[in-house]
């Protein structure tokens, strides 16, 4: 949910200003413990100079998008084949499509897998647009963009109420079910060994969709006398 104006923000919220210090502390934290987690730490300073402006609802810094869904795969990392590239993709999903990056610059910086999974992130590629199919089949070639998807989804469908129009909200729920939730069942099969993540995903995509079906249904009720 990108704000094409890329309007900077002044002063952000202090909300964001907690998540991003907590985020960047415990990947420091981190990297002091085990050197693969120094590949999240560039990939959050990288991407935080890139991600300036706000969100659709000019308000909520863009960069909160990265933090919440980084913050959310961090807590699925006992489940994960390779938790640090993992938070480095989520933390880098929307370079390529919305910034002038290369897949190129994404590998050289952060490595092949960052990057195949960044590219199994990426809808919109050299001016093409991947159809629904061979996109959401492309990701099940990736255990990490496969998580990261369900991760980046979560968050948008959380975010979504008062931004979208009714129309677009719709347009991601029916996806989710379509699409996201297929792909990820068939991932878990893929990948047992993220058996546990897979379903936590599930678990909570499953839990939105049916908490925004019923707000949905909830507006178009006609007013009650009580």
């Amino acid at each position: 949910m990108r704000n094409q104006a890329n309007i900077p923000m002044t002063e952000p919220p202090v909300q964001f200003r907690k998540l991003r210090i907590t985020l960047r502390y415990l990947l420091q934290g981190a990297a002091d413990q085990d050197p693969r987690y120094l590949v999240p730490l560039k990939a959050f300073e990288f991407a935080a100079n890139l991600h300036q402006g706000t969100r659709k609802d000019g308000v909520t810094p863009e960069f909160m998008h990265q933090i919440d869904v980084a913050l959310y795969v961090r807590t699925l990392s006992k489940s994960l084949m390779y938790p640090a590239e993992t938070i480095a993709a989520a933390l880098l999903h929307d370079t390529v499509e919305d910034y002038e990056v290369s897949l190129d610059d994404v590998a050289n910086r952060f490595g092949d897998r960052v990057a195949h999974a960044v590219k199994r992130l990426t809808k919109v590629l050299n001016g093409r647009r991947l159809a629904d199919e061979e996109y959401f089949e492309a990701m099940l070639d990736c255990p990490i963009a496969s998580v990261v998807k369900g991760g980046d989804r979560i968050n948008n469908q959380q975010t979504m109420l008062g931004v979208f129009r009714l129309a677009k909200q719709q347009e991601y729920i029916s996806e989710s079910e379509t699409h996201i939730l297929p792909m990820i069942k068939a991932a878990r099969r893929r990948y047992p060994e993220q058996e546990a993540a897979y379903e936590n995903l599930k678990l909570v995509l499953r839990s939105q969709v049916q908490l925004l079906r019923a707000v949905h249904a909830a507006q178009t009720l006609p007013p009650t006398d009580i």
